[in-house]
């Protein structure tokens, strides 16, 4: 039996939310939830920890850089775990491993060592992001895996909330350590994790453990019930045929790598750097614990709404339209920052549109690359996104303190190149479905856009049917 039967079997799994994917999504999505909180309470904790520990301007500099840089590191290193132990041990150790950075973090005295904890959290951090991402993808059928990741992405938003309300109400009453010793329990789940998810069918029979890839397939179809035949299958769901089967520099791969890279360097600008800096000169939109509550409300509402629509409509059109819809609110709440109300409406609606942007890349990402080379595909292009959030908070107060732009300038340039790369990596997608329609000779071509690109069916996940090689200033400064 191959792992090509595998993968039919999985695809042909009714398109449904039962039971059994729905309690995936909860453990899973817990894990990211956690994830989200101690990335939030690192935030918003930063001046607790400065002043308790006597932290400089430069080492609180190297502090907020430090995760990034953690994160960096963790992506690839744990997308070649998932891609040689197994999707869901990678999760585990990535989780495990954040947790002990919270825990050294907790017990640093001095100022470097503050930082080497953060780092190490942020190794961990790095590696549960790709690791989940890919293990509920492959988990999933083809024709649902759009709505499933972007209900994950939702946990982002409920971990905002969770690590809000620990920064403001928990840390500033029982102090910042206690508060990071009692996040570091829920290494704990953990243990959840393990016997209550199972492991990738795909992977296993990928790498030769057939037999448990098809008893976990089986244990799958019992728990999901409805099942379509495999014709109505072959004959209903279309896919653009996997393009990546090696982990080399190829043209498709630095391509995805770049788009991460860029949307995060974008996100970070216009949607943490850019409402700081309005914070400064108008509304403090992050001074307010409700008003932050209501940003990862609309993180979570974001990517609902995105959810049901990724599936039909496609991941790289949905992409340019809400990310370029980002960009532009952005720009527009920049040019009025001392409304209160336009600012969190503005805020909260960048806020849902990001977490949907993000949404469609963790589903396109994934499916471009073949089963054997998944995990670390996405880790280099969480690893390149990083490096952009790191490249982000160092050139944007460089631009703003040294350059004197002005804070709506700083918005429309990020905006301009948001835009840009996301409607090009649109145009080159649409392109490359064309070219593979055209030179597809048996008539296999399905115009249904199921997994956000229409395209040729493939042989097997990972087999295309047709092969290519190409694949302190005044206020008046905000406005100079």
């Amino acid at each position: 039996m191959s792992a090509a039967h595998i993968h039919r079997r999985l695809d042909s799994l009714d398109a449904r939310l039962s039971w059994f994917y729905a309690r995936l999504l909860l453990l899973t999505g817990i894990s990211w939830a956690v994830h989200t909180a101690e990335l939030v309470l690192f935030l918003f904790t930063r001046q607790l920890v400065a002043r308790n520990v006597g932290m400089g301007t430069r080492a609180l500099e190297a502090l907020g850089v430090g995760i990034f840089v953690g994160a960096a590191i963790g992506g690839p290193l744990f997308g070649y775990l998932a891609d040689t132990r197994g999707r869901r041990s990678a999760l585990l150790m990535a989780m495990a491993l954040s947790l002990t950075g919270l825990l050294l973090s907790a017990l640093a005295t001095r100022h470097y060592q503050v930082i080497i904890a953060r780092v190490v959290a942020g190794v961990g951090l790095g590696g549960e992001l790709p690791a989940a991402t890919v293990l509920v993808q492959e988990l999933s059928p083809r024709a649902m895996r759009g709505r499933m990741v972007a209900l994950l992405e939702a946990f982002t938003g409920v971990g905002g909330v969770l690590g809000v309300a620990l920064a403001f109400g928990l840390a500033p009453q029982i102090g910042w350590r206690a508060t990071y010793v009692i996040i570091c329990g829920c290494v704990l789940y953990v243990a959840v994790l393990r016997f209550g998810v199972p492991e990738s069918s795909r992977w296993l029979a990928s790498v030769g453990r057939v037999d448990e890839a098809l008893m976990l397939v089986e244990k799958v179809e019992k728990a999901h019930g409805k099942r379509a035949s495999f014709a109505v299958q072959s004959e209903s769901v279309a896919q653009m045929p996997v393009t990546i089967k090696t982990l080399s520099l190829s043209t498709r791969t630095l391509e995805i790598w770049s788009l991460w890279a860029v949307v995060a360097l974008s996100a970070y600008a216009l949607g943490t750097y850019v409402p700081t800096l309005i914070s400064l000169w108008g509304f403090n939109v992050f001074s307010r614990w409700s008003s932050m509550v209501l940003i990862g409300l609309a993180q979570v509402f974001g990517c609902l709404l995105v959810s049901l629509v990724l599936d039909d409509y496609g991941r790289m059109q949905t992409l340019a339209c809400v990310a370029s819809s980002a960009a532009v609110v952005t720009a527009l709440t920049s040019h009025a920052p001392w409304s209160g109300p336009f600012v969190v409406v503005g805020v909260c609606l960048v806020s849902a549109l990001f977490a949907a942007s993000w949404s469609c890349i963790l589903v396109y990402a994934p499916d471009s690359f073949a089963t054997g080379v998944r995990g670390r595909g996405v880790g280099y292009a969480f690893g390149f996104c990083r490096l952009g959030a790191t490249v982000g908070s160092l050139l944007c107060p460089h631009m703003f303190n040294v350059w004197v732009m002005s804070v709506p300038a700083i918005a429309r340039a990020f905006a301009v190149l948001l835009i840009a790369v996301v409607v090009a990596a649109a145009f080159m997608h649409e392109q490359r479905y064309m070219y593979l329609k055209n030179e597809d000779h048996d008539g296999t071509a399905d115009s249904r856009n199921v997994n956000g690109s229409r395209g040729l069916k493939g042989t097997e996940e990972g087999t295309p049917l047709v092969s290519s090689s190409n694949y302190t200033r005044h206020t008046a400064t905000y406005n100079s």
